[in-house]
């Protein structure tokens, strides 16, 4: 599985270099909790995101926004905060409205590249599957601000029932 993933990213990577029509950075804060049955003792635990965007026009209108991004997510309780540190891989449809608006939603893969001691104890999985949507509003030459909420769809850990749940906000840069 781990071979499947990493031929996707550099499949997708590569792609991306050759057919995309802007690139940009992106960074932005987290704020992440765990959902699931398992979850009621968690809070929200700000943290960062940050990596490379490419965006490639399919039609006037639409475009799809591969990204590569470093996030760390996770919970925190009273006593301690359970960061997980991803690599993800979000794939995003873009709609836009006007020529600074848009709507984007599509699938995210991510990698887990660490955890906190603490999270050791879960024996957490090393992919999280979901899928993210958010509205991107362009207020100056090339750059804009992003809202966007992530939802997982697999589950953190085979220990517990955990599911990531991130919201993000970001400023991006294309060039």
């Amino acid at each position: 599985m781990k071979k499947l993933l990493l031929a996707a990213f550099v499949f997708i990577g590569s792609y991306t270099a050759v057919n995309a029509q802007a690139f940009g950075l992106k960074a932005g804060l987290n704020f992440a909790n765990f959902s699931g049955n398992d979850a009621d003792d968690f809070n929200v635990l700000t943290s960062f995101h940050a990596g490379l965007v490419a965006e490639m026009h399919l039609m006037d209108a639409l475009s799809v926004q591969p990204e590569f991004l470093y996030s760390v997510q996770g919970a925190k309780t009273k006593e301690e905060n359970y960061k997980l540190n991803y690599l993800n891989l979000p794939v995003m449809l873009k709609l836009y409205f006007t020529d600074s608006f848009n709507i984007h939603a599509g699938p995210q893969v991510g990698l887990l590249i660490s955890e906190s001691d603490n999270f050791d104890t879960f024996e957490s999985n090393t992919y999280d599957l979901g899928f993210a949507g958010g509205v991107e509003f362009f207020f100056a030459d090339n750059f804009s601000a992003q809202a966007r909420y992530n939802v997982g769809t697999s589950k953190v850990s085979d220990n517990a029932e955990l599911k990531n749940s991130v919201l993000q906000l970001s400023l991006c840069y294309m060039f």
